[in-house]
Formats: C-alpha cells, sequence, structure tokens
C-alpha cells in the first residue's frame, strides 16, 4: 500500500518534456510525426511515436497520404539514447559504470565516423575518471566526485548527507513507507545529524498522509470483503474453487511476511489491503511513531563534540597516537555509542606499531 503523496506531471507536461531527435513522417496535409519508422514498404508506413517516457504509440499512413519521409541515421539514434548515460547521478556503484562507460565505448568502435564521434569520446572519457575515482573507493555525491581519502576522513558526515537525501528522494517518489523506513535507519546511526531537523516535519507530513491511507483501508475492508464475496458467488463452481486456492495461497504468503517482520526488531509492517490485521498494526506503528517524535527529548544533555567531528578528530589522531592512546580513542567512541561501521573504518586507520 502506498498512495500518492506528491502532485505527478500531467500527461500534457509530459509531452512537452520528450524532446528527441526522431525520423519524421510529412504529411501530404502538412501534419508531421516525430518518431522512429519501424516498417516501410510501397503501401504505407508504420512510425512508432514516443508520448511520454516509456509510453508509445503507433501510426500508419498510406503512402499516398505522406509528402515526404525524412529518416535518422542509426547513430544520431543511439547517440541519443547513449547521452541519457552521462553524466552519471549521484552514488552510482562500480558495476553501473563499467556498463555504462562499455555502451559508450561500443558505440565509438561501431561509428568511428560519426558526427557525434567527438562529443561520445568526451562524455566517455568524463564517465572514465568518475570510474576510476569509483574504483578506488571514492563516490560521486552532489554532483561532485569525492575521493576515497577524503571520504574515509569524513565518512561519517558524508554518510549522513547521503541518507538524508535518500530519504529526501524517497518522499519526493512518494514512496511513504521506504522513506519511513530510511527514516528508521537514519534515526539509528545519525540521531544527531544535521539534516535531522529539517527531515522531521517532512518525516511527520508522511506519517501522517500515511496514517489516513491505513485508516481509509482499515474502515473499507469489510466492504471489500463483501464485494469479494458476492465475485466469488458469481463464479462457476470450477472458477470459485481455483479462485478460493489462489486467495488461500496469497493470504498464507501474507501472514507469512507479517510474521516475519513483526518479528524484527524495529521493522515496519508492510501493510496490504487484503489482510486487515497488516493494516492494524502498520497504523499502530505510525501511530506510535508519531507520538515519539512529538514528544520533548528525554535526555537533555548537551553534546560537547558530535559524533561527526569526533569521527574526524579521531581519523586525524590515531596514525600517530600511541598504542594506549588509540585504545583508549576507541573506547571512548564507543562509549559514546559511535555506529560500529564507524569504529570498523578506524580501525582500518591503524598503522601496526612497530
Amino acid at each position: 500500500m502506498n498512495f500518492p503523496f506528491f502532485p505527478t506531471l500531467s500527461l500534457c507536461s509530459l509531452l512537452v518534456l520528450v524532446q528527441v531527435s526522431a525520423d519524421t513522417v510529412l504529411l501530404n496535409n502538412g501534419k508531421s510525426f516525430e518518431g522512429t519508422v519501424v516498417y516501410e514498404d510501397d503501401t504505407y508506413c508504420l512510425i512508432e511515436i514516443l508520448v511520454s517516457e516509456g509510453i508509445k504509440d503507433e501510426k500508419k499512413f498510406l503512402k499516398t497520404e505522406i509528402k515526404s519521409i525524412t529518416k535518422q541515421s542509426p547513430d544520431i539514434r543511439d547517440f541519443e539514447e547513449l547521452k541519457k548515460l552521462a553524466p552519471a547521478p549521484d552514488l552510482l556503484g562500480l558495476m553501473e559504470y563499467e556498463v555504462r562507460v562499455k555502451k559508450f565505448e561500443s558505440f565509438i568502435k561501431k561509428y568511428p565516423t560519426s558526427p557525434k564521434l567527438a562529443e561520445a569520446k568526451k562524455m566517455n572519457d568524463a564517465l572514465f575518471e568518475e570510474l576510476e575515482v569509483v574504483r578506488q573507493g571514492g563516490i560521486k555525491f552532489s554532483g561532485k566526485m569525492i575521493p576515497a581519502a577524503d571520504y574515509l576522513s569524513n565518512a561519517y558526515a558524508y554518510d549522513e548527507s547521503i541518507a538524508a537525501h535518500k530519504i529526501n528522494r524517497e518522499i519526493i517518489n512518494a514512496n511513504l513507507l521506504g522513506a519511513m523506513r530510511l527514516f528508521t535507519d537514519y534515526e539509528m546511526n545519525f540521531s544527531e545529524g544535521k539534516a535531522r531537523a529539517e527531515l522531521i516535519p517532512k518525516i511527520k507530513q508522511v506519517l501522517q498522509v500515511y496514517k489516513t491511507n491505513l485508516s481509509e483501508g482499515i474502515e473499507g475492508y469489510d466492504a471489500l470483503e463483501k464485494l469479494r464475496g458476492v465475485g466469488l458467488e458469481s463464479m462457476t463452481p470450477e472458477d470459485r474453487e481455483r479462485t478460493e486456492r489462489a486467495l488461500d495461497d496469497q493470504m498464507k504468503s501474507l501472514k507469512e511476511r507479517f510474521n516475519r517482520e513483526k518479528n524484527m526488531k524495529g521493522a515496519w509492517i508492510t501493510p496490504d489491503e487484503n489482510y486487515k490485521e497488516s493494516m492494524v498494526e502498520a497504523l499502530r506503528q505510525v501511530e506510535n511513531e508519531i507520538k515519539r517524535l512529538d514528544s520533548p527529548p528525554k535526555n537533555s544533555t548537551v553534546v560537547i563534540v558530535s559524533r561527526e567531528e569526533a569521527y574526524r578528530q579521531a581519523w586525524e589522531k590515531l596514525p600517530n597516537a600511541t598504542a594506549a592512546q588509540q585504545k583508549a580513542i576507541l573506547e571512548n567512541l564507543k562509549r559514546d555509542r559511535m555506529p560500529e561501521s564507524y569504529l570498523v573504518k578506524l580501525k582500518e586507520r591503524i598503522t601496526p606499531q612497530q
């Protein structure tokens, strides 16, 4: 159950956004259509038109209706698809970089005389440079490449910013449950994070919308069950038996997932409109989270050094510290609940004492 949260683009907006080079069919009446000519013979022409991202339509015209057909060369068409791969988005993984570079190299090899060759090479060179940074352990974030050394020296701060970025992305994409799950992870690792103050009101809004959706699903459950019953009664005995078996299998699967998630500490229940108990439990979780966020902090102790700064200081001090000092630094961080993953990074920072 994942309901829309933010307005989506209308079809007209999408039509404006779709602007790509294409074959052009010009009719005798002056109308023209841009797309990809997928078939043509002496009688008619079939052109595929991109209406919006992922949505295509086909138009068929008799040759007697057509004044001219202007076809795009294959290298231009391939380049239009290729250029969507660069520049690479933030946080792209090593394998994804390698796939993109291979596609550019394939284009360069296939079309050595293309007018787009120089542009393709330039884009590929930029991708390859980023690939090398990622290969060495770096990342791309906020449109900038962060070398491994820079990332590791300030890993806590970078990871906190990345975690907040992912939450905001899920909110924008109207993935309410995904945003809530990521925020739970954020709270576990970055409860003192700089972005928390900005995230809280957004998450509260997500929770309220999600609460409304769940409440409506619970209220309408009995009516939905009744409607299913009416549908089953209208079936032939054979179809009813087959459908009931399928519904039983579905319910078994839903119950198994529900019990598995309920036994996982801190896991958000995945609600399903066909399983009322899952919606009721999810609603209970949402109400508890709203209450938690609305409550004043239990511990009002002033934080002298944030985890972000504590990590950064430890990274700088550890290499030149004595074995006893290194041990004390790590023990202090553990006492202050530095997440284990960052303690591991810091331990790897320590060079063996001679």
